[in-house]
C-alpha cells in the first residue's frame, strides 16, 4: 500500500513530465515550419519562460538565495550549455536531418547516466543497464527507419 500512496503522490510530476515531453516534440516536429523565424527568436521565449517560471516559484515555493558563486555558475549554464542547447536544437529543427537530430538526442539521458556513475554520484545498478539497451535500441530503430524512407 505505501508504494501506491507514493505513486499518488507523485502523479502530479510525472503529468508534468509527460506534458512538457509532448510539448517539446510537437516543438520539434513543427519548428520546421517556421524556418524563416531567425534563431534568435528563441532567447525571447526564453525570457518569457524564466519571468513565468519566476512568477510561479514566489507564488509556490520557498526562496533560498543562491550565493554568489551559485548566481555565477547559473549564469555560466544560462549563457553557456543551456542557451548553446536551445539555440543548436531550434537550428537543427529548421534546417537540420529531424531523424538524426533525435537520434542522437538518445545520447543525453545515456551519457548522463554514466557520468553520475563514473562520477560516484550514483550506483550502476541493472536496470540501468536496461534502460540503456532501450536507448539504443530506439536510436537504432530511429536510424534504420530514417533510412529506409530515402
Amino acid at each position: 500500500m505505501a508504494c501506491r500512496s507514493t505513486v499518488r503522490t507523485h502523479v502530479p510530476g510525472y503529468l508534468a513530465a509527460l506534458g512538457a515531453a509532448v510539448i517539446w516534440a510537437a516543438y520539434s516536429v513543427l519548428n520546421r515550419r517556421f524556418a524563416d523565424v531567425p534563431t534568435a527568436a528563441i532567447t525571447v521565449a526564453c525570457a518569457g519562460v524564466s519571468v513565468l517560471g519566476a512568477a510561479v516559484h514566489l507564488l509556490f515555493e520557498r526562496t533560498v538565495a543562491p550565493d554568489a558563486t551559485q548566481w555565477l555558475v547559473l549564469a555560466v549554464m544560462g549563457a553557456g550549455p543551456v542557451g548553446a542547447a536551445f539555440w543548436l536544437w531550434d537550428h537543427g529543427t529548421k534546417r537540420g536531418d529531424i531523424a538524426l537530430l533525435g537520434s542522437l538526442s538518445y545520447l543525453a539521458p545515456l551519457l548522463s547516466t554514466l557520468l553520475l556513475v563514473i562520477s560516484g554520484r550514483a550506483e550502476p545498478h541493472g536496470i540501468q543497464a536496461v534502460a540503456i539497451a532501450m536507448l539504443l535500441a530506439g536510436a537504432w530503430v530511429s536510424v534504420r527507419s530514417s533510412r529506409a524512407a530515402r
